[in-house]
């Protein structure tokens, strides 16, 4: 292991999210690494907690001044400038590194606008020079464009940002290994590993939960971060309802405060409903409630089809279709005993599978070539439509208008493919059905 610990100088960047990079990066330097961790994207959640590399300070500088400025001149010399920041940074670490790990489906080059039109040749030179290269994708860089949360002003724009993301997903797998949801594999033309064998990070810094005595109240928290791809609309609609019913409980809804706010108000919950529309059942608030043996309800279409990957270990929130979220609710306030048992299987499986030396460990099989054989999928395989932060309809109004428009060539998808008679059918009976 020392060897192996010895030939491992790791490149983790070149921007964050989450926080995964930045936990990774010391789960590695724990473990005795060599690695770095870049970030060249301005991260909100950890402006004071991140220290730029001495390589990363000009860079840095150039990058503040062009956001102080509206002169667009002198943006654009700037940006001149700042290329050769990011070149010099990208040929020190040809020197420095033999493995990199990149994020969000962006290298170095993305970071500049002169430079992302020739993205492919920092992979291609990469390659030439033998380095080890993982792609970790977080589902919105990956997921079409008609079945995702973002909202297009025209279906031109649509159609162009569909195009884009099957053509940057097919580049990046000639060069390296990607790590990416099955359920958001619809350009993918090469096995993958599968997101959850890796695991999302959690940190332990979000342990907030109290030891509350019991008042008898139930309290069920969802956070408003993302109105329309969360469905909080719908949610609050059912709670609504609920309460209209007789069921007794006091909902918390929390928006436009800090992420400390957000954890100290999740110490006081007994459920957390995370969203409605979500295509894993484990995103990134799931995983802080499930840290803190808070049971978590999660929403989404993919419920109906998850359980048919078998690869990864099973995650214990209550997933279910958007449709059953309100018996789900209902059930978990009637089941105190069954909401002590998820709870108790949530932090089971954060501590075996999400802490950051975990993950760590298993990105290291990866750069190692010691995959198992169960971690990767085939994304011909993939037969999940329905996407991710959208209703059914929405997308099938996407698919349909998209196809109207520009013909089957619209959906950027192998004719071969499950996925693409899929479409089809739900183009076909849209059609029949506005007729």
């Amino acid at each position: 292991m020392g060897e192996n610990m010895k030939e491992h100088r790791i490149f983790l960047g070149a921007q964050e999210i989450a926080g995964m990079m930045k936990r990774v990066n010391n789960a590695f330097k724990d473990m005795g690494y060599k690695c770095d961790y870049y970030c060249l994207n301005e991260y909100v959640f950890d402006k004071n907690g991140y220290e730029p590399l001495p390589q990363m300070k000009k860079y840095r500088r150039h990058m503040e001044r062009i956001q102080n400025t509206n002169s667009l001149l002198k943006k654009a010399l700037l940006y001149i400038v700042q290329m050769f920041d990011i070149l010099n940074i990208f040929v020190y670490t040809l020197f420095v590194y033999t493995d990199y790990i990149y994020i969000f489906g962006n290298g170095l080059f993305y970071f500049n606008p002169y430079l992302r039109h020739i993205q492919e040749l920092e992979f291609y030179i990469l390659k030439l020079c033998h380095k080890n290269m993982i792609m970790w994708l977080c589902g919105s860089d990956s997921r079409p464009s008609y079945c995702d949360v973002n909202t297009y002003k025209t279906i031109n724009a649509m159609y162009r940002d569909a195009r884009r993301r099957a053509k940057n997903i097919r580049m990046l797998e000639k060069y390296m290994l990607l790590i990416d949801n099955p359920a958001s594999s619809h350009f993918h033309t090469k096995p993958y590993i599968i997101y959850n064998c890796i695991g999302i990070i959690a940190d332990e810094n979000e342990k907030v939960k109290a030891n509350l005595q019991n008042d008898g109240k139930i309290r069920i928290l969802h956070a408003l971060s993302h109105l329309k791809g969360k469905g909080t609309a719908e949610i609050q609609k059912v709670l609504q309802e609920l309460k209209e019913e007789g069921y007794k409980f006091e909902y918390i809804a929390v928006h436009g405060v800090s992420h400390r706010e957000v954890l100290k108000q999740m110490a006081q919950a007994d459920i957390v409903i995370d969203q409605l529309y979500s295509d894993t059942p484990m995103a990134g608030f799931a995983t802080e409630a499930a840290i803190n043996g808070i049971p978590v309800i999660v929403g989404g279409y993919y419920a109906d089809y998850y359980h048919k990957v078998k690869s990864n270990p099973d995650i214990p929130t209550l997933y279910c279709a958007p449709d059953k979220l309100k018996e789900n609710i209902i059930f978990l306030i009637n089941n105190e005993n069954i909401r002590t048992e998820i709870s108790e299987k949530e932090k089971n499986y954060i501590e075996s599978n999400c802490t950051p030396e975990k993950v760590a460990k298993k990105l290291i099989k990866l750069l190692e070539k010691d995959i198992p054989t169960e971690w990767y999928f085939n994304p011909f395989d993939n037969d999940y439509p329905f996407g991710g932060g959208i209703k059914k309809e929405e997308m099938i109004d996407n698919v349909t208008r998209l196809i109207d428009k520009y013909g089957e060539k619209a959906l950027c998808l192998d004719k071969n493919t499950i996925l693409f008679e899929k479409y089809m059918d739900l183009y076909r009976g849209n059609k029949r059905h506005v007729r």
